[in-house]
């Protein structure tokens, strides 16, 4: 928070508009970033959701309301067999900062299986899901709960599984290297994590490690799925 205190004197009045100005004039009212990664698996909350990929990405915040716009995307490089169809996503996302250290947003993800506007709908049967997000970041740990409140997600009886994700995270840094630890898991029964068992289960344990090399930015990931006691390893750069 900024605050102005105005004094009689003339010269101190100039000083402290001129400051004010100074300030405002020095954040901007939007920001634009683009950026890609390029990873040798595609990994997403304990899943490996395709392999050797390019992953773009685009975000414009206007900083004032602090709303952000953003745009990721993932397309898979290399078929795994004749048979496979190589993975594609696009993802719309709109968040919103009403605290510095809280987020509150909602996702749309869309797999290319069917026409982008022809399935823009709720329902089941639609290529796109809509997701709500909320996250709080404490420091030392963050966490996110985000679930599905629209479009294709089902349950084990075929109706609304309002699939939910929660995960906590938490920062580390050791021998120059830093990096990430994270924790997730899903709430009940749903068909968004790709995970058989009933009710409650962990199925994400994540170690991201990050270092620049030639001042290109490399991270590596090991990830554990608990729930399908299965194991996956990625490496990743960023531009």
């Amino acid at each position: 928070m900024e605050r102005v205190f105005v004094v009689a004197a003339l010269a101190c009045s100039g000083l402290c508009i001129s400051s004010t100005s100074f300030a405002q004039e020095s954040t901007p009212a939007v920001t634009v970033s683009v950026g890609a990664d390029v990873v040798s698996s595609y990994l997403w909350r304990g899943q490996e959701c395709g392999g050797f990929s390019v992953q773009p990405a685009a975000t414009v915040t206007f900083n004032k309301p602090a709303i952000s716009i953003g745009a990721w995307a993932s397309a898979e490089l290399f078929q795994k067999d004749a048979a496979a169809l190589n993975m594609t996503e696009f993802d719309l996302s709109l968040t919103w900062n009403p605290l510095e250290a809280f987020t509150v947003g909602v996702t749309d993800y869309y797999f290319h299986t069917d026409g982008y506007i022809g399935s823009l709908n709720l329902s089941s049967s639609s290529s796109h899901t809509f997701e709500a997000n909320l996250a709080y970041d404490l420091g030392p740990l963050a966490l996110a709960w985000n679930t599905v409140f629209a479009g294709c997600d089902l349950g084990p009886d075929d109706d609304r599984a309002y699939s939910t994700y929660v995960e906590v995270s938490a920062p580390w840094k050791l021998g120059g290297v830093d990096g990430s630890a994270a924790v997730g898991a899903s709430l009940w029964d749903d068909g968004f994590t790709l995970v058989d068992t009933n009710g409650f289960k962990v199925c994400n344990v994540t170690l991201t490690a990050n270092k620049e090399l030639f001042s290109i930015p490399f991270f590596g990931q090991i990830v554990y799925n608990p729930a399908l006691d299965k194991v996956y390893f990625a490496v990743g750069v960023s531009f």
